[in-house]
């Protein structure tokens, strides 16, 4: 199933520039870095609604609503774990769901997973999703394409 869109309209988790910026606070201490504002992209495909992240050359897709609580995940923020595994940290409770299993990395114990999707990046930027199986909508008429 293809995405419309390219990967270049995504926030790039990898790079620095993306994540941080310089600002003014109030209490005026120039060149003070914060988080930038950014967050993960809110897609709906295949009547499935799908965050959308990009670390550098990679875009991954993880279903949109924490399996812990049903948070947000894209809005939280991508976090590199000790063994350099890339997970999602969702905004509710910071509970982290590894990007490519979408199993629970922390908090430990937990035997919970995030349902996650297989992205290829076309060479002209095109993503493309990949599900098990189309939404039985698409076979009803009950939608147009």
């Amino acid at each position: 199933m293809l995405v419309s869109g390219k990967k270049d309209y995504l926030f790039d988790w990898s790079d620095p520039s993306q994540k941080c910026k310089v600002v003014q606070t109030s209490i005026q201490r120039p060149g003070l870095l914060r988080q930038n504002s950014r967050t993960g992209s809110l897609i709906n495909c295949n009547e499935q609604k799908i965050a959308l992240f990009r670390h550098g050359g990679d875009v991954f897709a993880i279903n949109e609503k924490c399996p812990h609580a049903g948070g947000p995940l894209h809005l939280g923020d991508i976090e590199e774990m000790p063994d350099n595994t890339l997970c999602i940290r969702c905004p509710w409770h910071s509970w982290r769901f590894d990007l490519l299993t979408g199993k629970v990395r922390m908090p430990k114990g937990q035997n919970r997973a995030a349902k996650v999707y297989p992205v290829t990046v076309g060479e002209n930027g095109k993503l493309s999703i990949g599900f098990d199986e189309f939404n039985a909508r698409y076979f009803s008429g009950d939608i147009d394409f």
